[in-house]
């Protein structure tokens, strides 16, 4: 049920019993008043001398409701001495020989008597109770009347009140269906009303957000397509070169660079495919406890081939007493330290070493990746997360993204990352903290 609707019909609901509460009260009310004021009159009827109405008297006939009574009266032997009815055609009441007030039921009617006796005579004045109850539904009917008017207004008003107040979320639906993904401007929060500012604020972050994503997919499209273009062109060259080979030595050395190529091509985009996968935020599903010197162990093992088909010490260091825990994403932390003990592994002349650690630093939980290689010059710290780029001078093949999915990676896990040089001012130490444990 959609917002109007609840307000509309929960006001008008509302307009409705309070009209239908008010009548019933005040229904309940007059006919109290009309009782009242019809007793009073027929104890002053009462009161009255019977000697005034003689039995050959004319009684006029009842003008109003309330004035229709039937009066009697005995003598102190108990025979009648006048009957004086306004009711049309009404029969004289059995006596009851009262002193107050009473109700009785005298031929399936109910009645309202008063009796009381003065100077040896009795008198009796008597009143249909359905002339009281007509009396108060008439006074009800008078005084509801405008209570009913009124309600109607205050239902219109409800109707304008509701549309006017909710107008401004209207506008906001416009302007949010007008946005394209080519055209996300921020709404225009601050003529908006108190309750609507917030959402606009919200929906400005998540139209932000979305347009970011959408220039970062379009940037990452356009590099992988930028960057796929020259191992491709050179694929095929290579490919042109071991056909064109006049010997089996010729082509055997261009079908040995024909695979080289290909390997770099496929690590390309196998690159390129974990940095679309980790460009996303995670979520609360994804992340469990994870023991980092159980990942480093199982990172040495995967790498250990690589490593000493290079003569290089990998190896971790400084293993603490107790485990080192992290609420992360298992898999994303994998292909973090992948790609770090990756490229370590690549830069590192052969005989070098990469060392490997997992410790505490002022309660932060870290991961460090250290190597004696060449390293890289501090002005290029900066760069070295950046798509694509490469340090001048390196000989070994890449393509320039590992270290900017560790990036991704790292803020996604609210990481910090941290370059330095290694020990001795040779190699690079690549140090990444997540945040203090709750």
């Amino acid at each position: 049920m959609t917002i109007r609707r609840q307000l509309l019909l929960g006001l008008l609901a509302a307009t409705l019993l309070c009209v239908l509460g008010a009548g019933i009260s005040l229904f309940r009310s007059l006919l109290e008043e009309a009782n009242e004021l019809a007793d009073l009159q027929l104890r002053q009827l009462a009161l009255a001398l019977p000697d005034e109405f003689e039995p050959q008297s004319g009684s006029p006939a009842a003008q109003e409701p309330e004035e229709a009574f039937v009066l009697q009266a005995w003598d102190e032997d108990g025979q009648p001495l006048s009957v004086l009815s306004v009711l049309p055609d009404q029969a004289a009441l059995p006596r009851y020989a009262l002193a107050g007030f009473a109700d009785v039921t005298l031929r399936g009617e109910d009645w309202r008597l008063y009796g009381e006796t003065r100077r040896g005579r009795y008198v009796q004045v008597a009143q249909a109770q359905a002339v009281r109850d007509q009396l108060a539904w008439q006074m009800t009917m008078r005084a509801g009347a405008p209570l009913l008017v009124f309600a109607l207004i205050l239902a219109l008003l409800i109707v304008a009140v509701v549309g006017r107040a909710l107008a401004p979320l209207h506008r906001l639906a416009e302007s949010v269906a007008g946005r394209s993904p080519d055209a996300l401007t921020p709404l225009a929060a601050d003529d908006m009303p108190p309750e609507l500012r917030p959402v606009a604020l919200a929906l400005n972050g998540l139209m932000g957000q979305f347009e970011a994503a959408l220039t970062a997919q379009r940037t990452f499209v356009a590099d992988a397509a930028h960057e796929l273009r020259s191992p491709l062109t050179a694929l095929k060259l290579q490919l042109q070169v071991a056909e064109r080979a006049g010997s089996e030595e010729e082509r055997r050395v261009a079908l040995a660079r024909l695979h080289e190529r290909l390997d770099r091509s496929t690590h390309l985009v196998r690159q390129l495919l974990s940095l679309a996968r980790h460009e996303t935020a995670l979520t609360a599903s994804q992340l469990h406890t994870v023991d980092l010197g159980q990942l480093l162990e199982a990172a040495v093992a995967d790498h250990s081939a690589l490593a000493d088909s290079r003569a290089i010490d990998l190896g971790v260091v400084e293993t603490l007493p107790a485990p080192v825990l992290v609420q992360a994403d298992p898999d994303g932390l994998q292909v973090l330290l992948n790609n770090l003990i990756d490229n370590a592994l690549r830069y590192t002349q052969q005989g070098g070493r990469v060392d490997l650690q997992a410790a505490l630093e002022e309660g932060r939980p870290l991961l460090r990746v250290s190597d004696n290689g060449p390293g890289v010059p501090r002005q290029h710290h900066a760069r070295l997360f950046d798509r694509f780029f490469r340090p001048d001078g390196n000989d070994a093949w890449g393509c320039g993204l590992g270290l900017s999915i560790v990036r991704h990676i790292a803020e996604h896990h609210r990481a910090d990352i941290a370059l330095a040089d290694g020990e001795a001012g040779r190699g690079l130490q690549v140090t990444v903290r997540f945040p203090q444990p709750a």
